[in-house]
């Protein structure tokens, strides 16, 4: 488990110079890469939103995941929304004020089933801009794994200087009578 200290540490430093779309789609990447690498067979979800709640990336690693991860993504996005730190961040804070810190009922009159603060959910925080600019989530794991592998995906994605190298594949050539039409496709391609 991260101490309080380095979980601030990452609050404090772990900031974008920008985020769109094609940042989410990226890091989701990422973050399902890193995964999928260490935990092959066990169905991870991982959601990246915005503030207003319109989905930038959304995937699960494997088959088999439940309703309950679905419950856990909006939990613990609601967290990082309404505190504007990761989750585990808030769960730690809270137990260094001595409380068992597995709900924020405990310490407010806050609903549980709307609320989570297990690890696993983290803020897009871009660098003079106040609040947060988009909430990333990964659930499916032990919450220290969970918040884990979403921060190295994230320290990872912010070394790279956020640039992604894209590949142009062939153009796809459909033909219609009388007409033909040109489709090209890019991928990002990641070195991990």
């Amino acid at each position: 488990m991260p101490s309080l200290d380095e979980l601030t540490t990452q609050h404090e430093t772990l900031f974008f110079t920008h985020f769109d779309a094609q940042d989410a789609f990226d890091l989701g990447c990422i973050i399902r890469s890193r995964i999928l690498s260490a935990f092959p067979e066990t169905p991870v979800s991982i959601r990246i939103t915005l503030p207003t709640g319109q989905i930038l990336f959304t995937t699960v690693t494997v088959g088999g995941s439940t309703l309950d991860s679905e419950s856990w993504l909006t939990r613990k996005a609601a967290t990082v929304l309404r505190y504007g730190c990761s989750t585990l961040y808030m769960r730690e804070k809270m137990v260094a004020k001595g409380l068992a810190g597995d709900r924020l009922s405990e310490m407010a009159p806050l609903d549980d089933a709307v609320y989570a603060v297990h690890g696993g959910g983290f803020p897009v925080r871009i660098r003079g801009v106040d609040g947060v600019a988009a909430v990333i989530v990964v659930s499916g794991l032990k919450q220290v794994d969970d918040h884990d592998y979403l921060v190295e995906g994230v320290k990872w994605f912010l070394e790279k200087d956020q640039r992604a190298t894209y590949l142009e594949y062939p153009t796809v050539k459909e033909t219609y009578p009388n007409t033909v039409d040109t489709y090209t496709f890019q991928v990002s391609v990641f070195e991990l």
